[in-house]
């Protein structure tokens, strides 16, 4: 433990930190990290902001991090991906962002690096799942190793999805109903809905790629101790892409249902207004006629003219009407 006490000993800029004994977990800060370190410990789990100068001043000085794996950490690539080493790994894993409130705000993710006896995670925003399991290990729960805690946030992170995968089943049962009984149309409420879904189902299946990446025949076994938990974690990575994929064809859809109901409505009133049109269109002829200014128009001495043109309109209303009835184009 010497040396790699002497590694994470410079570490500053943490959100928090823990030092594991015995099945029981000892909670560090910047100031009193050194002070733990000297008494007796099984591993430590670190968790950075990336946010802050002084983490990536760490990061950049941490001798046991490869070329590749410190500028995964220190770069802007945010694309979920595993690598195996023969004491641990290193990758970038989905998280959800959340607020002061613990609400969900958007897609995360967690950068991670793991040997035997350290494990150092990192963000640039405020997670979910990693709250979650913080505090899970303050209240007692003590991972045996660091592969644990990266199987726990995962695990977390598919407890998230699966009760948000829940409500927006939820939800979408609802506008189902009203839009199958025709009691809205409004494709607005879909559309968040549906961007959240493809979001869950783009999550999960590049997971599925990292994981199967990672453990494919050309990678060889390297004996990572990430390998016992990465099954699992793949038959969830599965389970939820089927899910969120299947509810994201639902609501698609439910959306080309409205749409067509749209332009169903739409059609019918054009074709509402083009009766009408037609209808009307040799009255107008008539009376525009009869209403030019010029001489020898008839019945413009009669005291009746203007009746016996409007009854003329009204016939060839009706004439009009026949017309359209016997070629079937009113119904």
């Amino acid at each position: 433990m010497a040396d790699s006490t002497s590694d994470i000993a410079r570490c500053a800029g943490l959100v928090f930190g823990f030092l594991f004994h015995d099945g029981a977990a000892v909670r560090v800060t910047d100031e009193t990290l050194g002070d733990h370190l000297d008494h007796t410990h099984d591993w430590a789990w670190l968790h950075l902001s990336l946010a802050d100068h002084r983490a990536r001043r760490f990061l950049e000085n941490f001798a046991p991090l490869s070329a590749e794996a410190r500028d995964l950490l220190l770069g802007t690539e945010d694309r979920i991906q595993l690598h195996l080493t023969a004491d641990g790994g290193w990758g970038i894993l989905p998280d959800i962002e959340r607020d002061f409130a613990d609400h969900s705000l958007g897609a995360g993710r967690f950068y991670f690096w793991m040997d035997g006896t350290r494990l150092i995670t990192a963000r640039r925003h405020s997670l979910r799942a990693v709250e979650h399991v913080r505090r899970q290990v303050e209240g007692g729960l003590a991972p045996d190793r660091p592969a644990h805690v990266i199987a726990l946030l995962q695990d977390e992170f598919v407890v998230l999805v699966e009760n948000r995968l829940a409500v927006l089943t939820t939800e979408l049962g609802h506008f189902e109903d009203e839009v199958l009984a025709e009691h809205s149309n409004d494709q607005a409420r879909l559309g968040p809905v549906r961007r959240e879904l493809s979001r869950y189902s783009r999550e999960f299946s590049a997971l599925t790629r990292a994981v199967n990446r990672a453990t494919g025949a050309r990678r060889g076994d390297t004996g990572s101790p990430l390998a016992a938990y990465l099954p699992g974690l793949l038959q969830d990575a599965e389970d939820f892409d089927r899910d969120a994929g299947a509810l994201a064809d639902r609501a698609r859809l439910l959306y080309e249902e409205i749409e067509t109901r749209i332009a169903s409505t739409t059609n019918r009133n054009l074709s509402a207004l083009t009766v009408i049109s037609t209808l009307l269109l040799p009255p107008t002829f008539v009376a525009g006629a009869f209403g030019m200014n010029v001489g020898g128009i008839p019945w413009a001495t009669n005291s009746h003219g203007f009746w016996a043109v409007l009854g003329f309109c009204v016939v060839l209303i009706a004439v009009s009407y026949a017309v359209l009835r016997r070629f079937r184009i009113l119904p």
